[in-house]
């Protein structure tokens, strides 16, 4: 009883200290969260003058109440007042509670610091002041208690804190850019930045489906990965059924390193080889067959693109098909001998059908990907030459140049934008028609 009643005077202690250094954090707010110069004079801004709103420099800025800010502040009070009052009675609830109220904390203070510059647009000298920082540190220790809780209460466990560095990893990757499809409806103007520049709505879409470029490149793009994955699985069963009748496995590990080596060399590498084979006047294919035009004919380059791709990916892909065959239930192949039946209608009968599920998973995780291509293929293979993009250009290498060369960032954004949205929409359907096909392999 004596024990039971210390450990719980002890929890309640550490909620107190908690709720404390929580309530305290906030004390950030009345130290310096930005510093600026304004007629060669120095002065300082309060974290509260980012809540309350102000006007600095003679009017040239007026800070609006800054919502996030009120959030945080809001959440951390919140949290402060869970903790005192039902600390004890619903910990596991309080605990995470805790740790986004700690998240926000650290989150809002560390992005406006980050941003302070745009946020006193009009100002010199602006740097982000040592208030916010308070803020983020202290959140940052309640954070850590926080995870010691929710680990000792079983919600979360070790293997949650192994996969943590990869959701960093995508949400600062893949989902943080996401935001940055504003940009599509905006007519950039480098001389006042992104969030400044005009609005133009769906002007950049208009401009991108008027273009003649538009059906070039969705046609290129859907057509090449059409056959890129028909005919990658194809041959990836072939040769995996091939490696599986290798008898010695010496010989099998020597044909799979071999047929991989392909996947490991880059396309800077294969453009030369390439380049080697079809120039003008030194290719090879180029002085055996006595044809000068394969970099200014668009008729060649659907071929070489294609067989190109094929040749890199054939190890991966038998690989896996290999691998799927070494796994079938080596009775069933016994049972079809005994039944009489040759090495063909052994694959055609049994190792087809038991590859079926391997087939299926591969063919919708390609056509997860059916709307973008490699860059490297289309842009590197052919040297980026202007007379082969009717053959050679997809969405990928149509933002690169419009970005980097024509330098409209707007419009590679809608372009970016319309990649995404048509391939989420394909993604939809394909995983339908898997649906109806086998249930149990489809991705939702």
């Amino acid at each position: 009883m004596e024990k039971n009643k210390n450990k719980i005077g002890e929890g309640l202690l550490w909620d107190i200290i908690l709720a404390v250094l929580m309530l305290a954090s906030l004390v950030g707010l009345f130290f310096p969260a930005a510093s600026y110069k304004y007629r060669a004079k120095s002065y300082s801004l309060l974290g509260s003058s980012l809540l309350e709103g102000k006007t600095l420099g003679g009017g040239r800025v007026v800070l609006k109440p800054n919502i996030a800010l009120w959030i945080a502040v809001v959440a951390i009070i919140v949290c402060a007042v869970l903790l005192l009052t039902l600390g004890r009675k619903a910990k596991k609830v309080v605990a995470e509670v805790q740790a986004i109220a700690a998240i926000i904390g650290i989150a809002v203070p560390a992005v406006l610091a980050s941003k302070m510059a745009s946020v006193l647009d009009g100002l010199k000298s602006v740097k982000a002041g040592y208030g916010l920082y308070i803020i983020a540190a202290v959140n940052l220790i309640i954070l850590i208690f926080a995870l010691k809780k929710l680990s000792d209460h079983k919600i979360l466990c070790a293997l949650d804190f192994m996969i943590l560095p990869g959701m960093i990893y995508f949400l600062i990757n893949n989902y943080i850019p996401m935001f940055g499809i504003y940009i599509a409806f905006k007519k950039v103007d480098y001389s006042v930045g992104l969030w400044k520049s005009p609005w133009v709505g769906l002007s950049n879409f208009a401009t991108l489906f008027r273009s003649r470029d538009l059906m070039i490149i969705t046609r290129n793009t859907l057509l090449y990965n059409a056959a890129f994955i028909i005919l990658g699985i194809l041959t990836g069963i072939i040769v995996g059924i091939c490696l599986s009748e290798v008898a010695k496995k010496f010989l099998q590990r020597t044909y799979q390193t071999l047929i991989l080596l392909p996947q490991l060399i880059s396309f800077v590498i294969v453009a030369y080889i390439v380049y080697a084979f079809f120039a003008a006047e030194v290719g090879m294919v180029s002085q055996m067959t006595g044809l000068e035009d394969f970099y200014s004919n668009t008729k060649y380059w659907p071929f070489i693109l294609i067989f190109i791709n094929v040749w890199k990916q054939l190890g991966y892909n038998s690989i896996i098909f290999l691998s799927s065959i070494v796994g079938i239930d080596r009775s069933l192949y016994e049972a079809a001998r005994v039944d009489g039946a040759s090495k063909w209608k052994q694959i055609v009968y049994v190792t087809i059908p038991q590859l079926k599920p391997t087939i299926i998973t591969l063919f919708v995780l390609q056509c997860g990907r059916i709307f973008y291509s490699d860059f490297g293929l289309f842009y590197q293979v052919p040297l980026n030459q202007g007379a082969l993009y009717d053959a050679t250009d997809t969405i990928d290498t149509f933002v690169y140049r419009a970005l980097m060369v024509n330098n409209n960032i707007s419009l590679a954004s809608a372009a970016s934008t319309y990649q995404a949205i048509v391939g989420f929409i394909l993604v939809l359907v394909v995983n339908l028609i898997v649906r109806k096909v086998d249930k149990e392999s489809a991705m939702f």
